[in-house]
């Protein structure tokens, strides 16, 4: 891992942190959580500083500064440490706020759940589409840059492990990563910070594989995830476009993928 770069990563990552926590301070987003003292309000803002860095900033640089997750040094269990810290730093930040109800701390209360869930399917239908396209929209002016050794994409060498699971621990990550993931970037920080500090921290928290060209595909989805949410002022749908998602890349696209360029 090259050191400097990563502090630098580091460093712009965390200035993106504070920049976006203080916009957020400065609008009061965060008084709807009724904090009933000050000294709870800046416990949890800390913790949610600490969350951001440890998640988001710190995969970001090390995957992007020459260090990627490699499959040796992960177990199955450990793949579900991410969503396990998102779920207790809700847990904590709901405990120390004012209890708002659960479903509507979620962002999920609704009297149509069936219809709002179904909703999730065509938006990851058009979330696909349009990461394709920008996928190869990117790969095709790369070729044009530098057409005589235009880079072939490369893939992270954790998706071939992901990928070779077994299909119940395959299936958990698509559903731990749906509710978790989206509980935490739309339903929580989404409110609290917007929907272009959401999606951008939501893609940076990807960089962990360490190819750049992935994270367009990544940062598309997460937009069409923030509208989605925005559109509906629900989780639900994206954590089941989400989950559509990336069920479709696990089982389907990936393995495709693999077969051709094997």
């Amino acid at each position: 891992m090259n050191s400097a770069t990563f502090l630098i990563l580091f460093a712009v990552g965390a200035a993106l942190v504070g920049g976006f926590l203080f916009r957020a301070i400065r609008r009061r987003t965060f008084e709807p959580d009724a904090f009933p003292t000050e000294t709870r309000r800046t416990a949890a803002i800390g913790l949610l500083v600490a969350v951001l860095l440890l998640c988001v900033v710190s995969p970001f640089a090390s995957g992007l500064s020459g260090r990627p997750a490699e499959p040796k040094n992960i177990s199955p269990v450990s793949a579900f440490a991410l969503h396990g810290i998102f779920l207790l730093f809700l847990v904590a930040w709901w405990a120390l706020s004012g209890r708002k109800p659960l479903l509507d701390f979620l962002s999920i209360r609704t009297d149509r759940p069936v219809r709002l869930m179904a909703v999730g399917f065509p938006i990851a239908a058009f979330a696909w589409g349009v990461s394709l396209c920008g996928m190869i929209a990117i790969q095709w002016a790369a070729s044009l840059l530098g057409p005589g050794n235009a880079v072939r994409p490369q893939i992270s060498p954790i998706i071939p492990w992901i990928v070779a699971l077994p299909v119940a621990f395959k299936v958990a990550i698509v559903v731990s990563a749906m509710v978790f993931e989206e509980a935490f970037f739309r339903s929580f920080l989404q409110p609290r910070i917007g929907a272009i500090g959401a999606t951008l921290f939501f893609t940076l928290a990807h960089g962990v594989y360490g190819q750049p060209a992935m994270l367009v595909g990544i940062f598309i989805l997460s937009s069409v995830l923030a509208l989605t949410f925005e559109l509906y002022h629900n989780a639900l749908p994206g954590m089941i476009a989400h989950g559509a998602f990336d069920a479709f890349e696990l089982f389907i696209l990936i393995p495709f993928a693999l077969k051709l360029v094997g």
